[in-house]
């Protein structure tokens, strides 16, 4: 085994934006009418049990006949999705959120080595694409692998098709990879694809159990900052 490629999660690893989704369901809810405010509890319960299946929540509390949800599903879905894109690029630009610590220097070690990065996402690929633009930059962009999103697999996390897509676009053996997560269900997702992981748990995630992952973090800077060599050396 040799490191050939890193797989970076977006939401929670690279920059704190968990609570970003549980701001756009609350605006959605009020957009269509429900009188429902989801708390930080809310939806930090909600992510323990489920990766996606929310809209199939939401849509148990409206009186509708069931063959009208896969249309509400997409509809929904896509409007969350824009109202979450445009919190985050709102908060960067004004410099209320920024990037988790350490994932700016490690990124540029990691190129200027030349070892492969790419982002495998439960996150829609055009809000990852502008997410990641507003946050790195559209240079940052050009030189990733490749980029996977939630909509490249109906299979969700902790299912490792999204690791396992990554591998395959990038032709990279899934044992000669690492990824960078921060839950327990994107461990797993690593895992399951035969890949090593190592964390640093979002601010939803503390919680969490992460046995089985190569090395658990509180972030990439602190208190023993992730270096390319450390990474590295998991694979020795």
């Amino acid at each position: 085994m040799s490191l050939k490629l890193i797989i970076s999660d977006l939401d929670g690893t690279i920059l704190e934006t968990e609570d970003y989704h549980r701001r756009a369901y609350n605006e959605l809810f009020k957009e269509i009418g429900l009188a429902v405010t989801w708390s930080r509890q809310d939806y930090m319960d909600r992510l323990k049990i489920m990766g996606g299946g929310k809209l199939k929540e939401v849509f148990s509390w409206l009186d509708r006949s069931e063959k009208e949800y896969s249309s509400f599903k997409q509809e929904m879905y896509q409007r969350k999705t824009r109202l979450y894109i445009d919190l985050i690029t709102a908060d960067l630009s004004l410099g209320n959120l920024t990037l988790r610590p350490g994932v700016e220097r490690l990124f540029n070690e990691i190129q200027k080595e030349n070892v492969p990065l790419a982002i495998g996402t439960a996150c829609e690929k055009k809000a990852a694409f502008e997410v990641l633009e507003s946050a790195l930059g559209s240079i940052f962009l050009t030189s990733l692998k490749t980029l996977c999103g939630g909509d490249d697999t109906p299979h969700k996390k902790p299912d490792p098709a999204i690791y396992l897509l990554v591998a395959e676009q990038c032709g990279v053996d899934p044992k000669d990879c690492l990824v960078l997560e921060d839950t327990n269900h994107g461990m797993k997702a690593a895992l399951n694809a035969g890949m090593k992981c190592v964390v640093a748990p979002s601010e939803y995630a503390m919680e969490h159990d992460f046995t089985g992952a190569s090395l658990c973090l509180k972030d990439f800077e602190t208190p023993h900052y992730l270096t390319l060599k450390k990474v590295s050396a998991l694979f020795a």
